[in-house]
């Protein structure tokens, strides 16, 4: 698409619209931002029109005055201006696709491999897990709602931290880089709601539980096929067997389609292992090792020694939010392997509970997991993460060493203490009601298996517009449910103060909420923390 010379209107700068109209401005083009919301600050809006010579209303405009109307999947179709732009057969495009169109016609990009992952679950731990794997090899710049990274040798540094996973964000994240004076192998993309276009590997993780989205007109899962129908040609994606509708969509000559299958998703699918390409399998124990020489490094993409790696840039800080506890990874390493080796065994002195990674009925490898956190909750961050970096040249050494020091993410079912007390951490942006079922059993468990006494629970938001919030009705109903499994819960956010219930109190942020569990706990007790926010 010709991005010169054309009159844009860009609807809702509160999602990553702002870095949408700056980009399009710089390409020549006469734009009009428009803050749907009416939340962006006047201050900000007057600096787009005076630095930028953006026009911005919080009014809608008529849309016979533009060429191309630029609209989030998010956005109630009935908004005056997307009516009136179908009534006269204008081109509307999604936020991800002007996006894809600008980052095409990015030189700088040039020469530089890209992934995308959306889905509803495990975007960020499939996303994280996979920058570590290629890391191995490559240098790595990884995009999620924990910040922008860069990776190199199983080491992550911050590069900045502040950003949503809008498609518009990855035109900040990519200038941040290259102010950072970085030019990475690979670029790791969390998105949500869709899929730009632009990536050479695209990953899907779930499509369900789904939701509605645009005033409840549409759900979730259709605008999150962005990945799949804007693929571009001899592109490879990578989909959960489950997401029946995303390979429907699929079936192209112009893609290479592969398919993994979680313990997880085959519960819910009823789908035979034979029919995913990748297939994950959980249980105590560990197998050898055996490499297909097709899965080692595939023809159409560069292998670790065609691309050259430059020392650490200086001015990011090491590990600033890194995937392990350590900054290193531990684990076996090919430079333990005998020469001629085709067999790895896993190391006996994790845990017992392991990990099987199935190519189409055969075992290509496995691996034991460390403590410290629920494995249940990263089965389908594994099983993809582990297929992504097959396919794009990563040998199973390197992938079984990252798994094997995998410690869990901060805020995605990771085990600490605090105070001395037990601490179950399950609060981030992608946490909702399910999550917070599913992390309630695995306290409950917790609490038998090792003879604690009650739970303290921390539940809500942090704020209401954190990937739309956690709506205060859902919580009602968990807390009429599951109220009395709790010693005590503590609701934080302005809007749970409409949540009644026995042993309730109220908490306006995470840390006030956890400051309070404290007070409750007892040494014996567990305090689980599941509130929607940005970390």
């Amino acid at each position: 698409m010709d991005l010169y010379r054309k009159k844009f209107a860009v609807l809702d700068l509160t999602h990553g619209g702002i870095p949408i109209v700056k980009s399009l401005a710089a390409a020549g083009n006469e734009v009009s931002g428009i803050d749907v919301y009416g939340t962006v600050k006047p201050e900000t809006l007057l600096e787009l029109e005076e630095k930028y010579g953006i026009h911005c209303s919080k009014n809608p405009l008529p849309a016979s005055g533009f060429d191309i109307i630029v609209a989030p999947v998010h956005l109630d179709p009935a908004y005056p201006m997307l009516v009136e732009a179908r009534a006269q057969k204008k081109d509307i495009l999604s936020h991800h696709e002007i996006v894809g169109e600008i980052l095409k016609n990015d030189s700088r990009l040039s020469g530089i491999k890209t992934v995308e992952v959306t889905g509803v679950k495990a975007k960020t731990s499939a996303s994280s897990l996979l920058a570590d794997m290629l890391s191995r090899h490559f240098e790595v710049v990884l995009h999620t709602s924990r910040g922008l990274e860069y990776w190199k040798a199983g080491i992550s540094s911050l590069i900045y931290r502040g950003l949503s996973i809008t498609p518009g964000s990855i035109l900040v994240a990519v200038e941040k880089v290259f102010e950072a004076g970085l030019r990475p192998d690979f670029f790791i993309f969390e998105i949500s709601i869709g899929g730009t276009g632009t990536a050479d590997l695209g990953i899907l993780t779930t499509l369900s539980p789904d939701y509605g989205i645009a005033n409840n007109t549409a759900l979730a899962s259709e605008a999150k096929l962005q990945l799949v129908k804007l693929a571009k040609a001899g592109s490879i994606l990578l989909i959960n067997v489950g997401a029946k509708k995303a390979l429907k969509a699929a079936k192209t000559d112009k893609v290479k389609v592969l398919t993994f299958k979680d313990p997880f998703s085959g519960q819910l699918s009823g789908i035979s292992d034979q029919t995913a390409d990748f297939v994950l399998e959980t249980g105590s124990g560990t197998s050898a090792l055996s490499v297909p020489p097709e899965l080692v490094m595939p023809s159409d993409l560069p292998g670790p020694d065609d691309l050259s790696s430059s020392s650490r840039p200086t001015g990011l800080s090491s590990s600033s939010i890194g995937l392990l506890d350590s900054s290193r990874s531990t684990g076996l390493s090919s430079s333990s392997m005998p020469a001629g080796s085709t067999e790895l065994q896993a190391s006996p002195t994790f845990s017992s509970y392991g990990i099987r990674f199935m190519h189409r009925g055969k075992e290509i490898l496995s691996a034991s997991l460390r403590p410290g956190y629920n494995i249940s909750a990263y089965r389908t961050a594994f099983v993809a993460a582990s297929a992504a970096a097959l396919e794009l040249g990563i040998e199973p050494e390197a992938i079984i060493s990252v798994i094997e020091g995998f410690r869990g993410l901060s805020g995605r079912m990771q085990e600490k203490e605090m105070n001395g007390i037990s601490l179950i951490d399950n609060s981030n942006s992608g946490m909702d009601i399910l999550s917070a079922e599913k992390a309630l059993d695995y306290a409950l468990l917790k609490r038998k298996d090792e003879k604690k006494k009650g739970i303290i629970l921390v539940l809500g938001e942090e704020a209401s517009q954190v990937c739309e919030g956690l709506p205060p009705e859902l919580v009602q109903g968990f807390v009429e449910k599951f109220g009395t499994k709790c010693k005590q819960i503590i609701l934080v956010g302005e809007r749970m103060k409409t949540v009644n219930g026995k042993n309730i109190s109220y908490a306006r942020s995470l840390p006030e909420g956890l400051s309070k569990a404290s007070e409750f706990a007892g040494g014996d007790d567990i305090i689980l923390s599941s509130v929607k926010c940005f970390r």
